[in-house]
């Protein structure tokens, strides 16, 4: 009988009534960034921006989730525009507006998942559902846009 000695220590954590722990990364500020793309009376609209180029890997594009919130409303009333959009750096710099926005960072779960479907797509199929113009073009969300 083979052993894990994972399983060992989670037995004896359950038994024991401990708590257990698992090795975690630390996020560094600058591998997620926020990018404000509406802000009206009403509503803002921001990307976050999760996954930068890496030519290397073969993917020269930004990685986003695009998020709408009304303006007072509680921070758990909010409108995922888009769980994962792929986006070139010319049309993420289009997009961004210089005004500045209060925003919230949601869980990126729905963003991993969209992510890891887009990754295990064929090179080619990739590259047809790439943003190239706004962010808010390519999610259908272009009115209300202010500079």
């Amino acid at each position: 009988m083979r052993v894990v000695p994972g399983a060992i220590l989670l037995a004896v954590a359950t038994i024991l009534a401990a708590p257990v722990f698992t090795r975690a990364e630390p996020v560094k500020s600058t591998d997620v960034s926020t990018v404000i793309l509406s802000v009206s009376p009403r509503t803002v609209r921001w990307a976050t921006v999760y996954k930068h180029p890496d030519p290397a890997g073969h993917d020269p594009y930004y990685h986003v989730e695009v998020i709408e919130k009304e303006q007072g409303s509680p921070p758990w009333q909010f409108k995922r525009l888009a769980a994962h959009l792929v986006v070139t750096a010319d049309a993420l710099d289009r997009s961004r507006l210089r005004q500045k926005a209060k925003t919230y960072f949601y869980k990126d779960l729905e963003f991993r998942i969209a992510h890891r479907a887009w990754r295990t797509q064929p090179l080619i199929q990739r590259g047809t559902g790439v943003c190239r113009t706004t962010i808010l073009e390519c999610v259908g969300a272009a009115g209300n846009r202010r500079s």
